[in-house]
Order: structure tokens, then C-alpha cells, then sequence
């Protein structure tokens, strides 16, 4: 119990680090907050997804109470943070362009979600000129996020397929 609740730690110490990089670094921001879902794998690849709820929930508080920079730790609690323990479940349905069907649905409710919550607190701030530039393509700006989740699950099945194929036999020696 203490050795899954260290590597737990460790985890959500790393994930929280990245995403203080993140807010923190001039470029590869949006790799920095992918990367912070790839210790959320991890997690749900070793001890399952009740730890991988552990270790959201876990990120999200210490990051909201940590990070000064609130933008990208609430990209991180709507979008990427639940991810993996999500995919886990919906990879048991077996019928990939259903499990297609379910992500992207999932992905578009959270999108909705994440318009409200950044419409409340974060558009009054922003110029408005930018959210009417955003609004009149926002069929384009769906489609774009759309292709990107796409490729982020893509890239983070690959990731946790090495983590499983390699990384876990050198760690647990298996």
C-alpha cells in the first residue's frame, strides 16, 4: 500500500510540475499540458482507475492551490486530467468506431462545459475583438480542436501501449 501510494505521489508531484511549466514557459505550453495526462496513465496503467480518479482529483486541488496562472490548470480539469480514466472505460466497449463515437461526444460535452466556464470567467477579460474573430469560425475552431483531440488520443494510446510493452517491464522487472 505505501509503494502504490509513493509512486501515486510522485506522480501527481511530476504532473503538477508540468503543468506549472506550462503556465510558466514560452513555447511548448500545449506539450506540457498533454504530458500531464500521460502521469494520469500511468497511474490508471499500474493501480487502475480509481486511482487514476485519485490522481486527478489529486493534480486539479494541488494545482489550483499552487499554480498562480488559473488558465491552463482549468484546460487541464475540463479537458485532459479525467481523460484517461475515461478512455479506459470507453476502449472496454471492443467496437472502435463506437469507442470513436463515444470519445468525440465525450470531448464535445466537455467542450460546452469548458465554453461556459471560460465564457464566465475568463472572456470579460479577453479583447473583443479576439472572441469575435473566435465566434464567426467557430465551426472551423471546433473542427481544428476536434482533429487535435483526435491526435492526442492517438498519441497517448501509443504512449501508454510503450508504457505497457516497455516501460512497465523495467520498473517491475516482469
Amino acid at each position: 500500500m505505501a509503494k502504490r501510494m509513493a509512486f501515486s505521489a510522485i506522480l501527481m508531484a511530476l504532473a503538477v510540475v508540468c503543468l506549472y511549466g506550462a503556465t510558466i514557459a514560452p513555447s511548448a505550453k500545449i506539450s506540457l499540458l498533454a504530458l500531464t495526462s500521460v502521469f494520469g496513465a500511468v497511474s490508471v496503467a499500474e493501480y487502475g482507475p480509481k486511482y487514476g480518479v485519485t490522481h486527478y482529483v489529486g493534480v486539479s486541488l494541488l494545482s489550483l492551490l499552487l499554480i498562480p496562472s488559473k488558465m491552463l490548470v482549468i484546460v487541464y480539469i475540463i479537458f485532459l486530467g479525467y481523460y484517461p480514466v475515461v478512455k479506459t472505460f470507453i476502449e472496454r466497449i471492443g467496437k472502435r468506431w463506437l469507442e470513436w463515437i463515444v470519445k468525440i461526444a465525450v470531448f464535445n460535452l466537455f467542450l460546452i462545459i469548458g465554453y461556459f466556464v471560460f465564457k464566465a470567467f475568463f472572456l470579460p477579460s479577453i479583447e473583443s475583438a479576439v472572441v469575435d474573430l473566435a465566434l464567426k469560425y467557430l465551426p472551423w475552431v471546433i473542427l481544428a480542436l476536434e482533429v487535435i483531440f483526435v491526435l492526442y488520443d492517438y498519441i497517448l494510446s501509443y504512449i501508454i501501449t510503450y508504457y505497457y510493452k516497455v516501460l512497465q517491464v523495467k520498473i517491475h522487472g516482469r
